[in-house]
């Protein structure tokens, strides 16, 4: 566990990073954009910004566990140099290059929340949102899928967490009984809750009643 304090500044170096991109962007030097992500990918996690570029998520987060803990702070600037160089890609319009970074940078988001939810910041959610609204026309996979719908239902945003569940169902309908389980934990909630999450129980009785639907059709 990493302490507040550190976090915090660890966010203010990186924010440094970010503005100086910011400055390259808005006059079009993107070389040198993406020259600013390769120097801080390698002062900051000791990586060469192909590889960072080149590792799946699922090996970035393999990667950042090897040690006696897993290593948020690196998480952190993983996920913030990846999403500086999608946006950069996206104004270069390299989309492919653009949808391939900003996924495994929304992996990486999901897995700091995941595992340090009391030490992010609002705008580290708003982060999260903003990638979501990015991929969401070209699609996200259901792996991902997967950590959206744990990720909504930890923030007690049960609504998106039930919309992410049907989903995913809609891709694989043995995800049912994943999503019974869901509903479960959700009746044991008290009602003011589960109105704040927008998800009243009358509405969560009939998704278990179409679930049962959708299980003995399947």
């Amino acid at each position: 566990m990493i302490t507040k304090d550190y976090f915090l500044r660890m966010i203010n170096q990186l924010a440094s990073v970010v503005a100086a991109v910011l400055r390259l962007r808005k006059v079009k030097q993107y070389d040198a954009a993406v020259e600013e992500v390769r120097t801080s990918a390698k002062q900051l996690l000791g990586m060469d910004l192909r590889l960072l570029t080149t590792l799946s998520d699922t090996e970035l987060i393999r990667l950042l566990s090897l040690g006696e803990r897993f290593d948020v702070e690196k998480c952190v600037v993983v996920a913030e140099l990846l999403t500086i160089l999608g946006d950069v890609h996206h104004e270069q319009a390299e989309e492919e290059d653009a949808v391939r970074v900003r996924l495994t940078a929304l992996s990486m988001f999901l897995e700091l929340s995941r595992r340090e939810a009391g030490l992010l910041p609002r705008e580290y959610y708003d982060k999260v949102e903003n990638i979501i609204k990015l991929l969401v026309p070209v699609g996200i996979p259901a792996r991902l899928k997967k950590k959206l719908f744990g990720y909504y239902e930890s923030l007690g945003k049960f609504d998106k967490a039930e919309n992410t569940l049907f989903e995913l169902i809609e891709e694989d309908i043995s995800l049912v009984e994943e999503g019974m389980k869901f509903y479960e934990r959700l009746r044991m909630k008290h009602d003011e809750e589960l109105e704040r999450g927008n998800l009243p129980r009358i509405e969560i009785e009939a998704s278990v009643l179409e679930l049962a639907r959708r299980r003995g059709s399947a």
